[in-house]
Protein backbone atom coordinates (compact mmCIF):
# COMPACT_ATOMS: atom_id res chain seq x y z
CA UNK A 1 0.00 0.00 0.00
CA UNK A 2 1.34 3.42 -1.00
CA UNK A 3 1.92 6.22 1.54
CA UNK A 4 -0.49 9.26 2.38
CA UNK A 5 0.89 12.18 2.81
CA UNK A 6 -1.44 15.55 3.31
CA UNK A 7 -0.86 18.93 2.74
CA UNK A 8 -0.44 20.87 6.08
CA UNK A 9 -2.54 23.82 6.15
CA UNK A 10 -1.75 27.19 7.54
CA UNK A 11 -2.42 27.47 11.35
CA UNK A 12 -3.08 31.33 10.88
CA UNK A 13 -6.57 32.35 9.29
CA UNK A 14 -7.02 35.82 8.26
CA UNK A 15 -10.60 37.53 7.85
CA UNK A 16 -11.28 39.05 4.61
CA UNK A 17 -13.55 41.81 4.18
CA UNK A 18 -15.25 42.33 1.22
CA UNK A 19 -17.16 45.11 -1.39
CA UNK A 20 -18.37 45.17 -4.93
CA UNK A 21 -17.14 46.59 -7.97
CA UNK A 22 -19.41 45.84 -10.44
CA UNK A 23 -19.70 42.26 -11.56
CA UNK A 24 -16.75 41.49 -8.80
CA UNK A 25 -17.02 41.06 -5.48
CA UNK A 26 -13.57 41.73 -3.83
CA UNK A 27 -12.35 40.37 -1.00
CA UNK A 28 -9.20 42.34 1.16
CA UNK A 29 -7.29 41.57 4.16
CA UNK A 30 -7.12 43.71 6.53
CA UNK A 31 -3.60 42.01 8.05
CA UNK A 32 -2.33 41.62 4.68
CA UNK A 33 -1.83 44.41 2.69
CA UNK A 34 -1.44 42.75 -0.90
CA UNK A 35 -4.10 39.65 -0.51
CA UNK A 36 -6.31 40.41 -3.02
CA UNK A 37 -9.11 37.93 -4.36
CA UNK A 38 -11.92 38.79 -6.99
CA UNK A 39 -15.15 36.55 -7.97
CA UNK A 40 -16.91 37.62 -10.84
CA UNK A 41 -20.70 37.12 -10.45
CA UNK A 42 -21.41 36.76 -13.68
CA UNK A 43 -18.63 34.62 -15.19
CA UNK A 44 -17.48 33.00 -12.33
CA UNK A 45 -13.53 33.50 -13.21
CA UNK A 46 -11.67 33.88 -10.04
CA UNK A 47 -8.53 35.71 -9.95
CA UNK A 48 -6.36 35.57 -6.71
CA UNK A 49 -3.25 37.58 -5.95
CA UNK A 50 -1.66 36.13 -2.05
CA UNK A 51 0.88 39.09 -2.24
CA UNK A 52 3.21 36.66 -0.46
CA UNK A 53 1.01 35.60 2.39
CA UNK A 54 1.28 32.09 3.79
CA UNK A 55 -1.99 32.63 6.08
CA UNK A 56 -5.32 30.66 4.67
CA UNK A 57 -7.66 33.90 4.01
CA UNK A 58 -11.95 33.50 4.58
CA UNK A 59 -14.68 35.60 4.19
CA UNK A 60 -18.16 35.75 2.76
CA UNK A 61 -19.66 38.67 1.03
CA UNK A 62 -22.09 40.11 3.62
CA UNK A 63 -21.77 43.68 5.61
CA UNK A 64 -22.35 41.57 9.17
CA UNK A 65 -19.18 39.28 8.29
CA UNK A 66 -17.53 42.26 7.24
CA UNK A 67 -18.00 43.84 10.55
CA UNK A 68 -17.05 40.37 12.68
CA UNK A 69 -13.63 40.38 10.66
CA UNK A 70 -13.02 44.09 11.10
CA UNK A 71 -13.81 43.64 15.45
CA UNK A 72 -11.24 40.63 14.72
CA UNK A 73 -8.54 42.17 13.50
CA UNK A 74 -9.18 45.69 16.12
CA UNK A 75 -8.33 43.06 19.20
CA UNK A 76 -5.30 42.13 17.88
CA UNK A 77 -3.55 45.31 17.82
Amino acid sequence: MGEISFLKLPEETHHCTSHREGDWIVWRCPQCDRYERRLNGRTGEMKINRGGSEAQHTGMSTAVQNMEALTRIQHLN
